[in-house]
């Protein structure tokens, strides 16, 4: 009797132009559940918490250093929580405080982040280039204080290129200068930084991944974000109806204040919207998470609304 061998998944997929697609309910619907997993700690692709462990840590006044008891895992919940309230404090936000007026954005806890993001290996392989205490110095001083100016009149002047701005400038200062000039860019930990710090103003994760998937150029960092930032931001409009019905979890570790102004800034929908695009542009990094399927059936879990409708019955389930 011959015995079934196991086929291999195909590799194979569907052709994607490079610009943000009209994502299908079951694409969003996706990408909410990995971002629910994100937000406990836990890998959407193994459904385990994170091996490494986050003792939160804040310095005080006097430069004490105080850690968490019993060490947190690395999830989107603490980040939100260590960068927000801090950032939102320094920038005279009513009701927001750190843990006895402590600084909670440490070294400590920003190694934390790179960890989570994966992103070790954009200091570790410039660390001739990277200045990361002139870049969280600026973060707090210099950028709080323009997230506090913008909060006064936002109602006024929404000034929509602001967050941009901020990657841009986080970017530069999160590198060497030589006679003022930098050395390099940090988009990626700029805009994890900015997401988790000012939530409520759209900054959108830079990631290559995405940036390959929409075929932009290497050139002028600059350039890159403004066309990066004017893909997601058209993406993003044409895909709320199906972003807006998902609400962000409730929490028990994040500052009330915080919450409602990441939820009421569309936080939780940006969460989804970066899943959904790193998802969907994951054959740019290599890494196909619906290798297991056809490319037919890949491109319906994606772009495709309402696919289980497009195969009609040929008889009505009445008929005898």
């Amino acid at each position: 009797m011959a015995t079934k061998t196991k086929t291999k998944p195909s590799s194979a997929t569907f052709a994607r132009t490079p610009k943000v697609p009209n994502f299908s309910e079951t694409a969003i619907y996706i990408a909410d559940l990995c971002a629910r997993e994100a937000w406990l700690g836990k890998s959407y692709e193994t459904g385990k918490k994170t091996s490494k462990k986050l003792d939160v840590e804040i310095i005080d006044k006097d430069g004490v250093v105080t850690k968490e008891v019993f060490p947190s895992v690395l999830s989107d919940e603490n980040f939100l929580s260590i960068f927000a309230t801090q950032l939102l404090r320094n920038a005279g936000i009513s009701g927001v405080n750190t843990y006895k007026g402590g600084d909670s954005i440490t070294f400590n806890n920003f190694g934390a982040l790179l960890d989570a993001a994966q992103l070790n290996s954009a200091v570790n392989t410039n660390k001739s280039t990277v200045d990361i205490p002139n870049g969280l110095k600026f973060l707090k001083k210099d950028l709080a204080k323009l997230y506090k100016d913008w909060n006064k009149d936002s109602h006024k002047n929404p000034k929509p290129d602001l967050p941009k701005q901020m990657v841009k400038k986080l970017s530069e200062e999160l590198c060497v200068k030589v006679n003022g000039t930098p050395t390099g860019n940090q988009p990626a930990i700029a805009s994890r930084l900015l997401n988790f710090g000012f939530p409520d103003l759209c900054v959108y994760n830079y990631s290559t991944g995405i940036h390959r998937g929409l075929s932009l150029s290497t050139g002028d960092t600059s350039t890159l974000i403004d066309n990066y930032y004017t893909l997601l931001d058209e993406g993003y409009e044409r895909n709320w109806h199906i972003l807006s019905k998902y609400e962000m979890p409730i929490s028990s570790k994040v500052n009330e204040v915080v919450w409602q102004r990441a939820r009421n800034g569309g936080w939780w929908q940006r969460r989804i919207y970066d899943l959904a695009l790193k998802i969907y542009f994951s054959d740019e990094d290599g890494n196909n998470y619906f290798s297991s399927f056809s490319p037919y059936v890949q491109e319906h879990i994606f772009t495709k609304p309402r696919a289980f409708d497009l195969i009609k019955p040929t008889q009505s389930p009445s008929a005898s």
